[in-house]
Formats: structure tokens, C-alpha cells, sequence
């Protein structure tokens, strides 16, 4: 279509203007579409060029007929039978759609889908015919008015077929009908399972669970669909074998064993590139929390400074780091350390070791790999609670597959009931995240501190959570250079892979200050 002036005078576009016959237009100059609401001044001459289309509420328009027949795919003595009507004009045009309920009428508009009550209040009835128990042993249960009267028709007119009044009915809507609804032998759901429809399956499964089924609607999501796509008697053989309904986090059949084989891989892991942890537990697992303790003075924080950098040598991981007690600054810079080889940890040790800051911001840069890395900080004034939504936000957004916490004490003292509930606390933040690493099928790595005793301090529950234990051991008061710099890795659970015992060392080079592993 040929483009012409723009209507709006702050405009003034001669020739960048697109109108549509059915009463819009848009215009490419000013990206405003016409009309729109709160519209600029128009010029006098666009309500001629351009005439609006008047529009008016279907309820304002006197209805002269109605009729039975051509209502989507319906059979006439089908819509007759459930009191489903199309309203007519006097010029014979279709205005709306009539749906008889038992004490009130629904409206809907015959070109959008906009409903009207004639009696502005809730239905609490089912919509459809009187159908007794004594017709039949099943109960179908649609979302929609169409779509009982559609079903009903796909099933060769001889099952009971009612409709919900709306996918969030309440109370007294299964007061009002518990009592019938419990006279069949088998209540059966044909509707979309989207986010409304599983909520109110999951409330009618909980209300009959004996008796509740559902029909497995893969091919369109209702039944007025399958009527009207020419689908009738693939919907008909669907309706005829219902299957068992379970709620979103129940499993059962053929099929959850077939969807949870293909879709699903349990303990997958990433080396880390030391050979005693690799043969006892393959790597980092995901899927559950790896617990690593060890006595204060160990050197826990580099440790997982190691497991950080061993998982991003693999090029499809990513990693989120909560690193408590050090600035964002310590972490980029020892990430520096281990890609140049030698200590840059502060700006003396750089420059004594003879690298520029700007040597040390490239090799940070490098080692962190862009958006590979994913460092964050709990707040002042954050509940300890709040690291499971960071969580969920670094593997949702962020995409990432380890999330690494030292240590999990520091958290505990930012409750507000502080150091009295700190087992309370943590108790209950290790039972959600392990269910959150299960669920987003990720690594959480907790590192702990644990007393004299070798007893872990206020978070021994996380250790029941964790999939993995492991233990950190390190003579710090050996005469023994070599022994003083070498912590012992022994794991005490490995769910996934069994073996316990000693995993190797990782030996720590006071001049680089860099761990390795301990040939």
C-alpha cells in the first residue's frame, strides 16, 4: 500500500505514513501508531482521510436472532443442547456468543475474546447439560464452554461432559458441586495445562485423588481446536484412555521413565584436573553440595581458589564465586597469580616481582574469561535466605554451572539473630540449597571452618545435605617445610561414586603462592 502524510501535526510526515482500510496505520517517521491512546493533535483533515473505526460494546447492540447453527465446528443440536447461542444484529451480522448457565448468562464477543456476566456476579455452576451419575461411570471437565460441547460432540454425543465456570474457581464453587462431582467413578480433565489449568487439576487431584485423569492434549491445547483442525478422532482415542493424573512433582508410566532417562544426567561432573580427587569423584559433581572443612589456618580460601580456576580450564563451565572475606580486588588478582605463574597478590608483590598493574589487569581478565566468571557480595543488610535467590540468579541468569560460598559461617552471623541462631540458620539454608542444586542442576560448593575437635561449627546439617564431604588436613607446625605446605584432601562421603579415604594433596609454593598438586 502506497504511504501517505502522517496525521500528527508534531509530525508533519509527507510521505511515511502506512494506513490500513480496517482503521489503523503506523508511521515510520515518528514510530507512533494511529490511533493510540492519549493520541498527539491531529491534523483537521485525518478524521477524513483516516476515518476511525467506531467501536462499540457488544452488550449495547440489540439482538434481533440467534441461532444454533455454525457456532466453530458444532453440530446445531449439540450448541442446543448446551445452550450455546450466536446473537445476531438486525442486518443479520454475528454480535456475540450466549452461554446458557443453570441461574446466569455468559457473553463472549463473537471477534475477541472479552466475556460478559448478564448477572454481574460469580458462577459458581458447572456449565453443560443435567448429566446424572447413572449415565455414566466418567466425568469429563473442560476449561471452556466451547470445548465441553466439543468434547462432548468428539465423543460420539453419549459421555457427560461439563465445563469449570473458570480455571480459578474457589470454594464455594466445590461446595456448591463436590457432592455431584463425587457420584462418578472417574472425574477426567481435558484442558491445557498451562499455569492456570495445572493449578486447578492440582486442586482437583487433591480434592479426588482416586478418581482423578486427564487427558493427554499434545497435539492442540483444547478441544475446540481439535474440532475445529479436523483432529476429532485423534481427540476422541486421547479422551477414551485417560491417563492417571499426578501433580508436576510426581512421577509415574512409561513416559516419566522415558522423559527422565533422555532428559536427565545424573552427577555430571568437571574434572579438576587433580588426579586423587578425579578417580575418587570424577571431578566437581553437580546435581547437590560438595562440602569441603578444614581447622582455621589451612588455607580453605585457596583451596577453592584452585577448584575455581580448575573448573574454567573446561570451556563450556562457568562459575559464580561468594568470596566473603576478601575484596573483589584479592580474588581478580590471585585469579592474575595463577595465569602469570608468580605472585602479583598485592600492588608491592607486582612490582616486585616485576609486573605492571596493567600486566596484572590483562592476566586477571584472562584467567576470569569474561562472562565465565560471575563474582558476587551478600549485602549489610541481606538475610542469609537471600543467597538462595543469588543462586538462582547466577545459574538462571548468568548461566552458571558451580557456585563456590567461603566460607558458610560468614553468613550465619548476618542474621539477625546472630550467633544464637547460627545453627538454626544454616540448618535451613543447606536443606533449601540442596534442594536448589538439585533442581537447577548445579554445583554448590560450601567451605566451612571446623573447631579444634575437627566438629564442623555451626553447620553440621550441611554436611547431612552434601552429596560430598571432603576434608582439608594440614600440619601448619611441622618442622617439616614440605609437610607445613601441603595440605592432605581426604573424602569422608562420596554419594555419588563411593570411594572414600585419601584423595591426594595439593602442595602450596610460598613464592609463587600458588597451589598444585602434590606429585
Amino acid at each position: 500500500m502506497a504511504l501517505g502524510p502522517c496525521p500528527y501535526k508534531h509530525c508533519g510526515s509527507s510521505d511515511a505514513f502506512n494506513w490500513q482500510q480496517d482503521g489503523y496505520g503506523y508511521c515510520h517517521s515518528c514510530k507512533q501508531s494511529y490511533p493510540t491512546k492519549n493520541m498527539p493533535e491531529v491534523f483537521d483533515w485525518a478524521s477524513e482521510d483516516y476515518p476511525l473505526k467506531q467501536r462499540r460494546n457488544i452488550m449495547d447492540i440489540p439482538v434481533t436472532s440467534v441461532t444454533y447453527d455454525g457456532i466453530r465446528g458444532l453440530d446445531a443440536d449439540v450448541a442446543k443442547l448446551y445452550r450455546i447461542q450466536l446473537q445476531k444484529a438486525e442486518d443479520g451480522t454475528p454480535v456475540r456468543y450466549a452461554f446458557g448457565y443453570p441461574d446466569n448468562t455468559k457473553y463472549r464477543g463473537y471477534e475477541e475474546k472479552k466475556f460478559w456476566l448478564k448477572d454481574n456476579r460469580a458462577i459458581n455452576d458447572l456449565f453443560g447439560p443435567e448429566f446424572n451419575a447413572g449415565t455414566s461411570k466418567k466425568l469429563y471437565l473442560t476449561e471452556g464452554e466451547f470445548d465441553a460441547a466439543s468434547l462432548y460432540q468428539v465423543l460420539g454425543k453419549t459421555y457427560p461432559v461439563k465445563a469449570l465456570p473458570t480455571a480459578s474457581w474457589g470454594d464455594k464453587f466445590i461446595k456448591k458441586n463436590r457432592d455431584y462431582l463425587d457420584s462418578f467413578q472417574e472425574i477426567i480433565y481435558a484442558g491445557e495445562l498451562d499455569n492456570a489449568g495445572r493449578k486447578s487439576a492440582d486442586r482437583l487431584y487433591e480434592i479426588f485423588p482416586t478418581k482423578f485423569y486427564y487427558v493427554n492434549m499434545s497435539q492442540h491445547k483444547d478441544a475446540n481446536e481439535f474440532l475445529t483442525a479436523g483432529h476429532a478422532e485423534q481427540l476422541k482415542w486421547a479422551a477414551l484412555k485417560p491417563q492417571r493424573y499426578t501433580p508436576e512433582n510426581f512421577f509415574t508410566g512409561d513416559d516419566a521413565v522415558i522423559t527422565a532417562i533422555d532428559n536427565e544426567n545424573p552427577y555430571q561432573y568437571v574434572p579438576t584436573g587433580h588426579s586423587g580427587i578425579d578417580e575418587m569423584c570424577r571431578g566437581l559433581v553437580k546435581g547437590g553440595l560438595t562440602f569441603i572443612k578444614a581447622p582455621r589456618g589451612t588455607g580453605k580460601t585457596e583451596v577453592i581458589r584452585f577448584f575455581e580456576l580448575a573448573m574454567l580450564k573446561d570451556p563450556d563451565t562457568r562459575i559464580a564465586g561468594l568470596h566473603m572475606e576478601e575484596m573483589k580486588s584479592t580474588t581478580y588478582r590471585a585469579m592474575a597469580t595463577y595465569e602469570l605463574g608468580n605472585n602479583v597478590r598485592t600492588k608491592d608483590d607486582a612490582k616486585e616481582n616485576g609486573y605492571t598493574e596493567d600486566e596484572v589487569i590483562q592476566a586477571a581478565i584472562k584467567a576470569a574469561q569474561g562472562d565465565r566468571t560471575v563474582i558476587f557480595e551478600m549485602r549489610s543488610s541481606d538475610d542469609p535466605m537471600k543467597l538462595l535467590d543469588y543462586v538462582r540468579l547466577a545459574a538462571t541468569v548468568y548461566g552458571v554451572d558451580y557456585v563456590f560460598i567461603d566460607h558458610v559461617q560468614r553468613l550465619a552471623y548476618l542474621s539477625a539473630t546472630g550467633v544464637d541462631g547460627a545453627t538454626s540458620t544454616l540448618t535451613t539454608l543447606g536443606s533449601r540449597m540442596a534442594q536448589l542444586a538439585k533442581e537447577l542442576n548445579i554445583g554448590v560448593i560450601f567451605i566451612s571452618q571446623v573447631n579444634e575437635d575437627g566438629r564442623t561449627k555451626y553447620a553440621a546439617a550441611l554436611e547431612e545435605e552434601a552429596i560430598i564431604c571432603m576434608k582439608l588436613e594440614r600440619d601448619t607446625e611441622s618442622e617439616d617445610e614440605i609437610e607445613q605446605n601441603t595440605t592432605n584432601i581426604i573424602l569422608d562421603k562420596n554419594r555419588p561414586f563411593a570411594k572414600l579415604g585419601k584423595a591426594g594433596s595439593l602442595f602450596y609454593d610460598r613464592d609463587t603462592t600458588i597451589l598444585r598438586e602434590f606429585a
